[in-house]
């Protein structure tokens, strides 16, 4: 496994974790500090969520680099993109709903 993006993937899990379980709201930069969120709790699970799924994609990217041949690691690098993009819009909306305005 390519050690790299494994300790990444690891960290950002991590990072997930102590965001999600902890609370720590303060750490995501798309939360805004002067304390309008209405459900604190949800906002810590979307984010630390989020980040916990990009540390297994992370992971796993490292695991195909390693093992898969290139044409494979490039067919899973041009669909890993757009599906990333599409969650990250999905889990700033839903973190949109939980903000006062």
């Amino acid at each position: 496994m390519n050690w790299i993006s494994a300790s990444v993937g690891i960290l950002v899990i991590l990072l997930g974790i102590a965001i999600w379980r902890f609370g720590l709201v303060g750490w995501l930069s798309n939360v805004p500090k002067g304390g309008e969120i209405i459900d604190k709790e949800k906002a810590a699970r979307l984010g630390g969520g989020y980040l916990s799924l990009l540390g297994i994609c992370f992971i796993a990217f490292g695991y195909a680099v390693e093992n898969l041949p290139n044409q494979t690691i490039m067919v899973i690098v041009a669909c890993y993109i757009p599906v990333n993009m599409v969650i990250l819009v999905s889990y700033l909306v839903a973190q949109s709903r939980n903000m006062r305005r």
